[in-house]
Formats: C-alpha cells, sequence, structure tokens
C-alpha cells in the first residue's frame, strides 16, 4: 500500500472513531439537592433537548437528595421540576450540558 494511501485510510479510521465515539451515550447521575425543603411530599422532573421529551421521572417521596442515573447523547437539555413540599409548590428550571460522563448536583430547594 503506498503512503500516501496509507495515511489517508489512517486518518479516516481515526476521524469515524472520534464521530462514534462523541455520539454515543454517556452515564450521566442528576443529584436533585432538596435539603432546602420542608418535608418534599414530592418532585416531577422533565428532561428535554430542541424541544423533545427526553427523560420524565417521577419521584413521590423524595428524601433530601434523589440520585437519577441516565445515558444522554452530547448536547444541551433543559430541566423542568416540580417540587412539592409542605409550604406549597416550587417550580423552575435548570440548562444542562452534557459531554462527558459525570455527576452533576441540582439545588432545587434553595
Amino acid at each position: 500500500m503506498k503512503p500516501g494511501l496509507r495515511l489517508a485510510f489512517l486518518l479516516g479510521v481515526a476521524g469515524l472513531a472520534v464521530f462514534l465515539y462523541r455520539s454515543s451515550p454517556r452515564e450521566v447521575v442528576l443529584v436533585y439537592d432538596l435539603s432546602g425543603v420542608a418535608a418534599p411530599r414530592s418532585l416531577q422532573v422533565t428532561i428535554t433537548r430542541d424541544g423533545e421529551v427526553v427523560r420524565r421521572a417521577d419521584f413521590p417521596t423524595p428524601g433530601a437528595q434523589v440520585r437519577h442515573h441516565m445515558r444522554l447523547p452530547d448536547g444541551r437539555y433543559r430541566i423542568d421540576y416540580r417540587l412539592l413540599g409542605v409550604g406549597g409548590v416550587k417550580e423552575g428550571e435548570r440548562d444542562l450540558t452534557v459531554s462527558e460522563a459525570e455527576t452533576v448536583v441540582l439545588s432545587l430547594g434553595r
């Protein structure tokens, strides 16, 4: 095989490997910190990407922290939450960018 052809082949294989690696889902753990909420009764979470729902989760009797394990491809996500506690309902949103396997702590009770 000619050196130029071999180099082009190796670069092509390396490029394909990088593409496949970047498009594979990452292990992501979201930790919802509810420590600022007196007696949380329920937590509802909706995760969207480009306006489409990726995940929905209901945690009916959450503790001070809730761990949410999932696999997500690289990209930007929006997390909408609804938290019910003794003091009433708290709703909000958070943005999340996934680019590697990671654990992210989100303080929702403050």
